[in-house]
Parts: C-alpha cells; structure tokens; sequence
C-alpha cells in the first residue's frame, strides 16, 4: 500500500494551495454548525439520508455504508482490492446498496480538497470522480510534494467535467463546504475515528476484508456462510 504522506514534505506553495482549497472544512470543529441531513422519499432514513451517494438497487435489503477518506492509503487498498468484488457479488446483483460518505481522515487537508472537489461535480461523476482520486493517490501525494497541487487538482477537476474557473469557484461554495462538514458530523455520530469505517444496516464491521463483510452480509441474506479454509 503506498505511504501517508507527511504534509511537512510539501513546499509553501502547496501547503498555501491546500489550505485554500479546503476552506472552512479544514477541521471537524467546524461540523458542530452544520444541519445533518435529513431523510427525503429518496432515503429510508434509517441507513441513508438524503445527500447519500447510492450505488445498487434502492430496494436492497442490506445496506453498506462507507466512510472514506480519498487521502487514506488503507482506503485506496480497500477500493482496489476488496470493494470490486462487493460491487460484482452483491451490489451489481441487487443484494446490497452501497453508500460513500466523505470523513476528512488521514492528510485531512488533501482529503477536504479532494472531497470537496467530488462534491463539485455532477452527482452522477461523482463514483467516477471517487475512482480516479484512489487510482492516482500515490501521484497525488508525489506532485503535493513537488508543489505541484494545482496542477494535480486542476487536472482532477477537468476528468470530473468542471472548467478551472469552475473548480476554484465551488472550492469556496459555502453550499458545498456545508455539504461536507454535514457528513463528517454523521460520521462522528455514529463513532468514526477513522477510514476506512464500514457499516453493514447501521451496525459497525470489526473489519473490512471480504471475509468478515460476507460473514455478515450473508446471514442478512439467508445464505450460508463458507467456512474457513484452514491453512496448513
């Protein structure tokens, strides 16, 4: 998995770049004044809320809900290695609905950046967006310490359809930063410390490999559970 970066590598340039970008999100201090949102004909309101980021049958019996930080390392081992195949086995089929939160987890600047950034665009890039924030973490974090952010940001910006000029414009949408602060403040409510934080219908995953998620996904579902394979 690639390192943290230590956000004392980045030159003046960066480091005076990300603070722009994240605005007034830069800590969860400022979630205290944020409204959660609240529950609409499109959200069960017990699992999801109205703002959710949905993927998979509205129908589904199981829920998944993720908190994730686009900064995190351990995040972007996650959405490589284990979600592919939750999305083919479960979501694709109609068995599960998986929700994306945004937390400001490790590198907290660099995620708020990059949240934000997701939130920007049209809701249905925002998967995409989410996507390619992961598959070029590693390049992010070199050219953060290169001093090269814009240009790493700027180009982020144009895959998800936003114009540069639009991208620095919703970088200080209050609406937007407003957005995120509310879903770190669910986040906090339910407990998360930090990311990846998994909850399977509301109840938090002692961890996120695929073996302990289907071995609470499964019993939802009245299947059987596969039984460990023993390694000599």
């Amino acid at each position: 998995m690639p390192k943290t970066m230590n956000m004392t590598h980045f030159d003046s340039l960066s480091r005076r770049f990300v603070l722009l970008l994240a605005g007034a999100a830069l800590t969860l201090s400022a979630c205290g004044g944020a409204e959660t949102p609240t529950a609409t004909d499109d959200a069960d309101g017990k699992y999801t809320v109205a703002d959710d980021y949905i993927l998979g049958d509205a129908n589904a019996p199981i829920t998944l809900v993720e908190y994730a930080s686009v900064a995190c390392p351990g995040c972007a081992y996650w959405h490589q290695n284990v979600y592919p195949e939750i999305k083919s086995k479960y979501v694709d089929t109609g068995k599960v609905k998986y929700v994306f939160r945004p937390f400001p987890a490790s590198n907290p600047e660099i995620a708020t950046a990059g949240h934000k950034l997701a939130l920007c665009a049209d809701r249905d890039k925002f998967f995409k967006n989410i996507k390619i924030q992961f598959d070029r973490q590693s390049q992010i974090f070199e050219m953060g310490q290169r001093g090269q952010l814009r240009q790493a940001y700027v180009g982020l910006a144009k895959a998800s359809g936003l114009s540069e000029e639009k991208f620095f414009a919703c970088m200080s949408d209050t609406e937007i930063t407003a957005r995120y602060d509310a879903f770190a403040q669910l986040g906090q409510d339910q407990g998360v410390t930090g990311t990846p934080s998994v909850f399977i219908n509301g109840v938090k995953t002692s961890k996120n490999d695929l073996e302990t998620l289907e071995a609470m996904i499964l019993p939802l579902l009245g299947e059987p559970v596969p039984a460990k394979v023993e390694e000599d």
